[in-house]
Parts: structure tokens; sequence; C-alpha cells
């Protein structure tokens, strides 16, 4: 077969309908519905709740039922962050375990509809009761667990390496123990 034959063979395949050539298409993205500034600020409850531990999702949502002036639903919610239905009901699952938002009954509709805690102090008391103290709570009993551990390992280690790592370990130990002094201060004040 010369190369002057393949352009000729496609087309004869292409014709009988053996297979044909599709072109490259580039399909843009569906056109944001959302301002810039609502965004951004969804963008933002986003990054708040990763450095919470939280998925990114998670805080998008509440975010964008925060600014919402009407209740939504999960596939209003879904088609404005781009979500699938699945992240969309995970998410609002956590915020109700959360106490960030809550499900509201709406006239005539079966769809479940979310609506968004306002109350930013009270979403705040919420998160440090219900995340933050709790994680503090999990680290201080583990990093016991580490300090029981290496003095059960003593003997694997040279005299240097434990004593390097039993320090740095006391420092952890004092980090917690001046967090602990300071929770009761935080409970204060969150009241």
């Amino acid at each position: 077969m010369l190369s002057g034959d393949l352009p000729v063979i496609l087309g004869l395949l292409r014709q009988f309908g053996v297979f044909s050539v599709a072109k490259p298409v580039s399909v843009p993205p569906p056109p944001s519905t959302l301002a810039r500034t609502e965004n951004d600020m969804i963008e933002a409850c986003g990054r708040f709740a990763q450095s919470l531990g939280l998925a990114r999702s998670v805080g998008e949502i509440y975010g964008l039922l925060y600014l919402s002036p009407e209740p939504m639903n999960f596939e209003d919610i879904a088609a404005a962050l781009s979500l699938s239905k699945a992240s969309v009901s995970t998410g609002t699952r956590q915020l109700m375990a959360l106490g960030c938002i809550r499900k509201v009954w709406m006239r005539e509709e079966r769809k479940d509809y979310f609506e968004a805690e306002q109350e930013i102090s009270t979403l705040v008391r919420r998160a440090y009761e219900r995340i933050l103290k709790e994680r503090l709570k999990n680290s201080e009993e583990h990093l016991a667990e580490m300090v029981a551990s290496l003095e059960a390992d003593k003997s694997k280690y040279g005299d240097e390496e434990f004593r390097v790592k039993q320090h740095r370990l006391k420092q952890l130990v004092k980090i917690q123990s001046r967090l602990r002094k300071v929770l009761p201060l935080v409970d204060k004040i969150l009241g």
C-alpha cells in the first residue's frame, strides 16, 4: 500500500459508515449564575472548611446557602456549585450534623430544601465545640500514647536519639498543656 492510498481508503470507509472522524469540540464550561462577589465568598467558605479539616465542598455549600435569600434544594445547590448530587447530599448531612444548616418545609414541594444558620457567633461556637475542642482532646490522647510508646521503645534508640525524641515530645506536651489552660477562657468568650 502506498502512502497516497491511505486517504482514499479512509474516505471509502467513512462513506460506507465503517467509522467517522470526529472533530475535537471545545465545550465551554456552563456560565456561572453567581456574581463575582458571591463566588469569592463561597470560595472563602470552602477554604475555611478545609482549614477545619472538612471537604471544601462542605464550606461552599454553606457559603451558597448563607448568601441565598431563599432556601435551596439539592438540584439548585448542585447546579450553582457544579457539584454532584451525591456530594451535595454528603455535604448537607455534615452541615446539618454540625448545626450549620437546617431542612425547611416548603409548601407544595416534595424536595428537601435547606437554609443556613445566619448567626455567625452561633456557628463559631458550634465549630469550636464540635470540631476544634474534639480534635484537641483527640490529639492530647494521641500525644500521651506517643510518650508511652517512646518509653516502651527506649532500647531501640541510641541515647542521643532517644533524648532528642523525648525532648521534642515534651515540647509538644507543654504546648498541649498551654492549650488546655486556654480552653476555659475560649469557652467564656464564646459564651
